[in-house]
């Protein structure tokens, strides 16, 4: 009985084993893809999945049928409380008055009027009348009169020069779906704040219930307008996409965000501070070779000129904390000097390592000879902005500790060691063991981690290119393009005029109002390096 068991058992068991060798051939494919992905990707990868993205988006908004669009308009800055109805204090008629012209009565007391004798003798009161009887209601020559004071000012309500822009808001606000009909105006009351930050949710931007000027932009961006961007943002991806390394800090200004991809993978996103547009960032490839802790912060040529130099001469101080101030080398108290008889390039400030300093904790030092590089900041307030180009060219971080952690991970220098090393307060420059890869890209359109396609519109008016010479055929650089490779070479040094001989040739320096007698005060390499923050 036994027997026949296991022989009728035995074909359905064979069944189900080979049944289950089959579903585990099939999957070992589908497990495996993964990790070959994984194992091979690369930045180009990186790149390409967010082209996809991007150029999906674009297609859907230039399918959407064309619909009626408000527009806010060019403005000041709308906020909570504008808008309505406003008292106006209507002016009252201009009295007569004895009181000299430019003079203005004392505040708080009734202007006056000093009686002069009539032509005729007046009559003279009772000598027996008692004051209060005297001549009631008429004044004797010479005796000052208090005049009644005037009337109440004439108050008016009329409509705010902002209620027109705050009723277009509603209707755009109403026409994205962001507000009901009935809850039209053009007050900027609390359901229209409300419905300005769901907005700047729904378009990754500060939710401060405020229609500056980026939300202004978001608002009245067009689909088409936005594709557009779009598809100028991925044309520049593609011909960035062949030579991009697996391992790179890419900074794209017109988001004003610092990204790094390591081994083809994207590590992190973070928000950042470029140059001004008229101080801008250039669009440079270049590679971090060392990181900087406890930095010190040397003034550099133009902030010090256009700056520091008007403050040295008003006010006899840099209005820097911490800084030393050198006059052809030599430290001086700057209160001593009379700062109008001296040329720029006679002067050097050195701020001094700290929380005060203007370039944070940390600097990530690169090699082209425009003084640009990568930085923290003494001042995290900006980054609480959506418009961040507010530097004088360099890129000042949101994290710098992290991305000096990421970096320094190579150099064996742990969070332990970074943590003790900002402490001792003392600078300390560590070379990276290779070189990380530095891009400035210009995409006016980037994707977010779970997908979200957003559009920044260009901080400056022209795209800005390498600071290498373009070839008088070479066209300029468009919208969303990435400029040229720049060839990282030194400055020539500023020729010696010839009343004043050398008898050895003074070495190139990355400035060229650098002078010998500095050399006393650059013991720390990196640190003291003209820059532009």
């Amino acid at each position: 009985m036994l027997t026949t068991i296991r022989t009728c058992a035995r074909p359905a068991l064979g069944a189900r084993v080979a049944a289950c060798l089959l579903a585990g051939l099939l999957a070992l494919p589908a497990q495996a893809a993964p990790s070959t992905a994984s194992g091979t990707s690369t930045g180009r990868d990186v790149v390409g999945t967010w082209i996809a993205r991007i150029d999906q988006r674009a297609a859907e908004l230039e399918a959407m049928p064309r619909v009626q669009q408000t527009r806010v308009g060019y403005g000041s800055v709308l906020k909570k409380g504008d808008g309505g109805m406003v008292d106006v204090v209507a002016p009252g008629p201009v009295r007569p008055s004895d009181v000299p012209e430019g003079t203005a009565p004392a505040a708080g007391t009734a202007p006056t009027v000093v009686v002069t004798p009539p032509a005729e003798p007046i009559p003279q009161a009772d000598p027996s009348a008692t004051p209060g009887n005297a001549l009631s209601g008429t004044a004797t020559p010479g005796t000052v009169v208090e005049v009644l004071p005037p009337p109440p000012a004439l108050t008016i309500q009329v409509r705010a020069r902002a209620a027109d822009r705050i009723g277009r808001l509603s209707t755009r606000l109403i026409e994205l779906g962001f507000l009901n009909q009935e809850q039209w105006t053009e007050t900027f009351d609390d359901n229209l704040e409300v419905a300005v930050r769901a907005f700047q949710l729904s378009e990754g931007l500060m939710q401060d219930g405020k229609v500056g000027e980026v939300t202004r932009q978001a608002l009245d961006r067009t689909p088409k307008e936005a594709a557009k961007l779009m598809r100028g943002a991925t044309a520049s991806m593609r011909a960035f996409q062949a030579s991009v390394p697996d391992t790179v800090i890419l900074v794209n200004l017109p988001s004003q965000t610092v990204s790094y991809i390591e081994r083809g993978k994207l590590n992190f996103t973070m928000r950042a501070v470029v140059g001004r547009p008229s101080r801008q960032t250039p669009l440079l490839q270049d590679r971090v070779t060392s990181v900087t802790i406890n930095p010190t912060w040397t003034v550099p040529p133009t902030v010090l000129v256009e700056d520091k130099l008007p403050v040295l001469r008003k006010k006899g101080n840099t209005g820097i904390k911490d800084a030393v101030v050198y006059l052809d080398g030599v430290e001086v108290v700057p209160e001593s000097i009379n700062w109008w008889q001296v040329t720029p390039e006679r002067i050097r400030i050195v701020q001094k390592p700290g929380d005060d300093n203007a370039l944070g904790r940390f600097r990530f030092n690169l090699t082209n000879g425009d003084g640009i590089f990568l930085h923290g900041t003494n001042d995290p307030r900006l980054f609480e902005r959506d418009l961040r180009a507010a530097s004088s060219g360099c890129v000042r971080l949101a994290d710098a500790r992290m991305v000096a952690e990421t970096l320094l991970r190579p150099a064996k220098l742990d969070s332990a060691a970074i943590e003790r090393q900002l402490d001792s307060g003392k600078t300390k420059t560590v070379s990276l063991p290779n070189a990380v890869p530095v891009r400035f890209v210009y995409w006016t359109s980037t994707v977010e981690t779970d997908g979200t396609v957003r559009v920044h519109p260009g901080i400056y008016d022209d795209v800005p290119t390498s600071s290498s010479t373009p070839s008088a055929t070479q066209a300029p650089a468009a919208a969303g393009t990435v400029s040229a490779p720049r060839r990282v070479e030194p400055k020539p040094v500023r020729p010696t005029p010839a009343a004043a001989p050398q008898t050895a040739p003074a070495p190139a320096q990355s400035s060229s109002t650098a002078t010998p007698a500095r050399a006393a005060d650059t013991r720390n390499g990196a640190e003291a390096v003209r820059t532009a923050m």
